[in-house]
């Protein structure tokens, strides 16, 4: 999900990369970056193909689909999958998390801060109360996360804490990618899914 404005910018602009604006030059740009390093680590740590690989890239940030059982991923697949829900789709969109230009934005801001220079973005300065919103963002995401995974693991003790926190990543990232143990939970860890999934839609600010 790139969102309805980059759509409709991209169609106005008629694919002219120098005219966008830097709204849809990040949603771009870092949708690509994920969709690629996404693929490239789905494929090197799971015996997937390629387009498999790509697609659970894509997958995992917008429409939810599996083409392959979740439950026979390696750990490290499935946080690769779980990270990717995290970041979720983009503003405007129908996906959650806390969104690509948020990512990016935090991103630019660790760079600027590790080599001493001032966040910019194709040119354009980033105003440094951004960095301080997206760290924020990214915070709040995280520890709704885990507060969610903690009461879960609570309510849930038969279930091991990976396929909760991957429960808990899908529900934030209103993905619906599971590892099978959604039919099983209790009437309480199901209104705490959808609590999640509220939140993850529209923000934890």
């Amino acid at each position: 999900g790139i969102g309805f404005i980059v759509v409709r910018e991209i169609w106005a602009k008629r694919f002219h990369w120098k005219k966008f604006s830097m709204h849809t030059k990040v949603v771009l740009t870092t949708s690509a970056v994920l969709i690629i390093v996404g693929t490239i680590l789905i494929k090197l740590t799971e015996n997937v193909s390629l387009m498999g690989a790509f697609f659970h890239s894509v997958s995992a940030r917008t429409a939810g689909f599996s083409t392959y059982s979740l439950d026979a991923f390696s750990r490290s697949g499935l946080m690769v999958i779980a990270a990717l829900m995290l970041i979720g789709a983009s503003p405007c969109s129908t996906g959650g998390g806390i969104k690509t230009t948020t990512f990016f934005v935090l991103v630019q801001g660790i760079f600027a801060s590790a080599t001493n220079t001032s966040e910019k973005a194709f040119h354009y300065a980033i105003p440094k109360y951004m960095f301080k919103k997206a760290s924020i963002i990214i915070l709040l995401a995280l520890g709704i996360v885990m507060t969610g995974t903690y009461i879960m693991s609570i309510l849930e003790p038969q279930f091991d804490l990976m396929s909760i926190f991957f429960e808990m990543m899908s529900a934030f990232g209103t993905v619906g990618l599971s590892l099978g143990i959604t039919p099983e939970l209790s009437m309480g860890s199901k209104i705490l899914l959808i609590c999640i999934m509220y939140i993850g839609r529209l923000g934890p600010l």
